[in-house]
């Protein structure tokens, strides 16, 4: 009798983990942290609620299909998403880059996104910004919660001036608010296409970027499993067949 209700638990089993009983084990949802940043993370407002798509969406988007994971999105600004990573209320984290503080709550996948350059704009009438050096005793706009590199780190006496978004550092160096601002390169075009004219000009000077991932927060349950490992394994797949190169393609020709 025992050996009877033991064949029943294992065949019970089998044909759960088959879907043979007609309801299917739901795909697990993840919840990615996001904030409006084109074109790696584009946030649009449709007659259908908010709709999500860019450089890095579409790469965890399919990556997700081939794990077969559902996502849902959170909209925060960037500093909220790395709190929301730090403690567990969100999964995931599309582009941020890796620093020591960060590793500390969050574990980049294996698999690196495109480098993206910062590029400095100022007032059209200031002069041009050569090095670093040229930025010392002014205000300069950065996003809150950012990282922008070793190159500023190491940069003296330049008071920066942190907002909530690259839409409003535009429009507050264009009301001459703060004396420049720092952005990743296709964010800039996209941002001034989308919210110019501004009056500003883009400066000489070009920060070394650095690689950015996608990252999951050490306190997600799908970390804690070790669950990732499949969706990681699809991301380095993702990287060596080209599906990386064709997705940036797409939003990477701006004129």
């Amino acid at each position: 009798m025992r050996r009877l209700k033991a064949w029943c638990l294992v065949i019970t089993a089998f044909l759960l983990g088959e879907g043979w009983f007609g309801n299917d084990v739901a795909a697990r949802t993840l919840v990615v942290a996001i904030n409006d940043a084109p074109p790696y993370r584009i946030v649009s407002d449709t007659p259908d609620g908010q709709s999500y798509e860019g450089i890095y969406v579409d790469v965890v988007r399919e990556a997700a299909r081939r794990a077969g994971l559902d996502l849902v999105f959170e909209v925060v600004p960037f500093k909220r998403a790395l709190f929301l990573m730090e403690s567990g209320d969100a999964d995931l984290m599309l582009g941020p880059n890796r620093t020591d503080e960060r590793l500390k709550y969050m574990y980049y996948f294996g698999a690196a996104l495109p480098s993206e350059p910062k590029v400095i704009y100022t007032a059209p009438m200031d002069a041009n910004v050569i090095e670093i050096e040229d930025l010392e005793h002014k205000l300069i706009g950065v996003l809150r919660g950012a990282n922008y590199g070793w190159q500023l780190e190491e940069a003296r006496d330049i008071r920066f001036v942190e907002a909530v978004d690259y839409e409003t550092l535009f429009r507050m160096l264009d009301l001459g608010r703060i004396d420049a601002l720092i952005a990743p390169e296709l964010l800039a075009i996209q941002h001034i296409q989308k919210f110019g004219p501004f009056r500003i000009k883009k400066s000489d000077l070009v920060l070394q970027g650095q690689p950015s991932f996608i990252a999951i927060s050490r306190k997600s349950d799908f970390f804690l499993d070790r669950s990732f490992t499949a969706l990681e394994q699809h991301l380095v797949e993702m990287r060596q067949d080209g599906t990386f190169d064709d997705i940036y393609g797409r939003y990477a020709h701006t004129d």
